[in-house]
């Protein structure tokens, strides 16, 4: 639009120009031709005499004058005008024959001058002045000439300032598309033109949203990844559940039995509890696997955490005592829970953050309800997990104990998810945070 407007008002600059040019140019030619005309009139008058010029236009003059004492000389005209002018209508005099008029020009301070000379019939030399002034219409004219052109070259500056940035934020688009291709978090510049402002603003968009997308995208297929290796551990846990489990229970039953049986040695009954443990073991690592895998926990019920963390830490206070770590819990909220399964989840966070603290520290245990739910936060100060191991954490066997299984978080998570809620891993200050969020309401499930 801007090269365009450019374009109209040169044209129009233009136009006026040449209207300008050519109505001065009528208004000279008039002129000349009516000095001539009068001076052909005024030859031609039978009764004109030596007297004033009788002219018929306003603002001729005009009058008579002698042929020179020296034959050949210039001929003394006295205009009363100017000196100037006395000499340009002597000189035409000088060549003015009776036949037709010599007409000539002199630029003055109103205009433009025609001089005219004419001899009569009888010898005598005739001659007249007109001024051809400049009307205002015409100022007016070349004013807004004026004012036409500098708004011609305005826009032309403009147009091509607006040309020249156009350009330059196309360029930058399409060199931000480019990087955008290999990387979706590439910065998109802002050109300077409003338009060009509003797309770059829609490309940025348009990337932040796939960007999003494949992030959920990567999320999801890792998420169905987690979910066909649990699908694959369930399905071979039941198995072996259905194997094991049973052939368990009857071991369990004779070992009580036989402990239960009058006359068994002392030392035979201290092997059958050790025996008894295993078995016990055992059946809880059946169980964790099963959870893991994505079997249901018990039923859920409205329970109070504070409750269910002070029995679990008064089990686990000893233990933690011969490793030198103290146990403390604050803070109180309700939940919809399985008891047996969030003491299960206690006990793993529990025993994690007092395995990974130094001599001397304390596991904290902070109950509270935000956001509509009930967050158990267990804090410790150990050295937390590697960064570039975090992305495994919650998987089924990881760990970085020589001696762990590699259940505990995996189970813990499960718990979690299976409750409703979600379990976090979070490392900030040196201090080791894992929130276990449960709902706060809802009822019995």
């Amino acid at each position: 639009m801007t090269i365009l407007a450019s374009l109209v008002f040169g044209v129009s600059v233009v136009s006026v120009n040449r209207l300008i040019r050519m109505s001065s140019e009528q208004r000279l030619e008039r002129g000349r031709d009516l000095v001539q005309r009068e001076l052909a009139r005024w030859a031609e008058e039978a009764d004109a005499g030596d007297g004033p010029a009788r002219f018929t236009l306003l603002g001729l003059r005009g009058g008579t004058a002698l042929d020179p004492a020296v034959p050949g000389g210039p001929i003394p005209i006295r205009s009363g005008i100017s000196s100037e002018v006395d000499r340009a209508l002597s000189t035409l005099a000088a060549v003015a024959k009776r036949d037709r008029a010599e007409v000539g020009s002199l630029d003055v301070e109103e205009g433009t001058l025609f001089l005219g000379a004419r001899r009569r019939a009888d010898g005598r030399l005739i001659w007249a002045a007109y001024t051809v002034s400049m009307s205002k219409l015409v100022a007016n004219w070349r004013l807004i000439t004026g004012l036409l052109t500098s708004a011609t070259v305005l826009l032309g500056v403009i147009a091509l300032g607006t040309v020249i940035a156009a350009t330059r934020g196309a360029r930058g688009l399409k060199r931000s598309l480019a990087a955008l291709e290999e990387d979706l978090s590439a910065e998109v510049p802002r050109p300077a033109i409003a338009e060009l402002s509003s797309v770059a603003e829609g490309v940025a968009s348009l990337a932040a949203s796939l960007a999003a997308a494949e992030r959920e995208h990567e999320r999801l297929a890792e998420e169905l990844g987690r979910k066909e290796r649990l699908a694959a551990l369930g399905r071979v846990v039941a198995g072996v559940a259905h194997e094991v489990k049973n052939p368990l229970a009857s071991i369990k039953l004779r070992v009580d039995m036989a402990r239960t049986s009058e006359g068994v040695p002392a030392d035979v009954v201290a092997e059958l509890d050790a025996v008894d443990e295993e078995i016990t073991r055992l059946d809880r690592l059946l169980t964790d696997f099963l959870v893991v895998s994505g079997r249901r926990i018990g039923r859920r019920v409205d329970t109070e955490l504070r409750d269910v963390v002070e029995r679990r830490l008064e089990l686990l206070a000893t233990w933690a005592k011969e490793r030198g770590v103290t146990l403390a819990v604050t803070g109180r909220a309700r939940a919809v829970v399985d008891p047996d399964a969030c003491a299960r989840a206690v006990d793993n966070l529990v025993k994690n953050g007092v395995e990974a603290s130094p001599t001397g520290a304390e596991v904290r245990v902070r109950i509270e309800r935000r956001e509509g739910l009930s967050v158990l936060t267990v804090e410790d100060d150990g050295p937390g997990v590697p960064e570039e191991r975090i992305p495994e954490l919650f998987e089924p066997f990881f760990t970085t104990k020589p001696e762990g299984t590699g259940l505990g978080l995996a189970v813990s998570r499960a718990i979690a998810v299976a409750s409703g809620g979600r379990l976090s891993y979070l490392r900030e200050g040196g201090v080791t945070r894992f929130e276990l969020s449960v709902p706060a309401e809802g009822g019995a499930a």
